[in-house]
């Protein structure tokens, strides 16, 4: 046995009255709770994230199809539907799956109410399993029949306000040159939690505003793109490059770290269109507002991770420094015996890469189990008014707790080298004199 991990073996947690022996156990405490802090705001930012991306793209898609427009209104040119890239599956490889939408305003009426909606219309390709999480009652849209009301999907929360349920009447009016109105009949009720979405759409059938833009069956306005699973959003890792280091990289550099791999695929499909009258837009560019917003979650995920580091950190140095300080006479005597400056330092490090270790075990615990109860029980409820989700959730990356526990230990090791230096200016003969 090597002669450092010895004497690291001899004096760990030895003494257990002294005065040492309490700032160890508030060292261990320290990285225990910087590494359970850590773990938990982790998964949670991650789940949250996670949670939020999965309600957009459930209503939405990763990347939306339409022709170009100079203007803002609702009232869609309409396209071919029969597409070279809608019939032929294999031009596309990153795609899973293409569906045909359109969209057209409208006033939602009751007997005693009414409210501004755009209807949102779905075909025989819908994906209707991707929306299902969010049907909270009744069912999916049949194709309409001629003198019978067609079906509509309502969020909750216009249902809440217009006071109506499943297998109510109501009628949408549309004004264009001259006032039309449809009748319906609400076959189901969604909820995604996203206000941007509940408070504006509803679902029904394209047929109908195929008929009321006087379209034929083969006109749409616009395709929903839904890519292959993988990591089509901004990479953590990326995140705080770019965070970190953003002012010392050239621009090209920092355009890469910022660019999605979302932005990239929506680019090569955009390439893949032989359509000059088409545009690819990618969910981000739909509703940056949402997207920003998780970003910034990220930034304050790498606030916390600095600040705990640099409490476990802080403290490790604080220990190591009184360790040093109540072995002055033992450092006295080794010199003595003719230890080196550079074995005696190692000595210390390993006394706390040993209080660390102690410290991440701890703290692995505490986190997971507090990550774990949290996933199962949902104690810790959110305002969906403000958060979009009524818990928060949980997703535990186990590559990132890897990541995260040797991080802080190499940090915080490598911090611990400069308090060590102290020992190179400990005489033998004052230290043991000292004694």
């Amino acid at each position: 046995m090597k002669p450092e991990f010895f004497v690291v073996r001899k004096i760990a947690f030895s003494g257990s009255s002294t005065f040492s022996a309490f700032i160890i156990r508030i060292a261990v405490a320290a990285v225990a709770l910087s590494l359970c802090t850590m773990i938990v705001a982790t998964a949670m930012i991650t789940g949250f994230q996670k949670e939020i991306r999965n309600k957009v793209l459930g209503f939405w898609s990763h990347l939306q199809i339409t022709p170009f427009s100079l203007t803002s209104s609702l009232e869609e040119k309409g396209i071919y539907r029969y597409q070279d890239f809608y019939t032929d599956k294999t031009l596309l490889p990153e795609v899973r799956h293409i569906q045909v939408t359109a969209l057209k305003g409208g006033l939602l009426k009751t007997k005693d109410e009414f409210e501004g909606v755009v209807l949102k219309g779905v075909g025989d390709d819908f994906d209707w399993k991707n929306f299902e999480p969010y049907l909270k009652r009744g069912r999916s849209i049949s194709p309409p029949v001629e003198g019978t009301r067609s079906d509509i999907i309502i969020s909750s929360a216009t249902a809440k306000r217009l006071q109506i349920d499943t297998g109510d009447k109501l009628t949408v009016t549309f004004m264009e040159q001259s006032i039309r109105q449809r009748p319906f009949k609400i076959c189901g009720i969604y909820e995604t939690g996203l206000e941007e979405f509940d408070l504006k759409y509803a679902l029904v059938n394209i047929e109908v505003i195929q008929e009321l833009n006087h379209w034929g069956k083969d006109t749409v306005g616009g395709f929903e793109v839904f890519l292959k699973e993988g990591n089509l959003f901004k990479s953590r890792s990326k995140a705080y490059l770019l965070a970190l280091f953003g002012a010392l990289l050239s621009a090209e550099q920092q355009q890469g770290l910022a660019m999605d791999p979302l932005e990239k695929i929506g680019e090569e499909v955009y390439s893949k269109i032989s359509n000059p009258a088409l545009d690819v837009q990618t969910i981000k560019s739909i509703s940056p507002g949402i997207f920003d917003w998780l970003e910034l979650q990220t930034m304050n995920e790498l606030i916390i991770l600095t600040l705990m580091l640099l409490v476990a950190a802080i403290n490790m140095i604080t220990t190591l420094l009184i360790l040093i300080l109540e072995r002055t006479n033992m450092i006295g005597i080794l010199k003595a015996l003719g230890a080196a400056n550079v074995s005696i330092r190692k000595i210390f490090v390993l006394y706390s890469a040993v209080i660390v270790s102690i410290g991440l075990l701890i703290g692995n615990a505490t986190g997971l189990a507090i990550c774990f109860i949290q996933k199962h029980f949902q104690l810790l409820k959110l305002p969906p008014d403000s958060y979009y989700l009524t818990h928060a959730p949980i997703e535990i990356s186990w590559t990132w707790i890897a990541a995260l526990n040797v991080g802080t230990v190499v940090i915080t090791l490598l911090l611990l080298l400069l308090p060590t230096a102290l020992v190179a200016r400990i005489s033998p003969v004052k230290a043991i004199r000292f004694e």
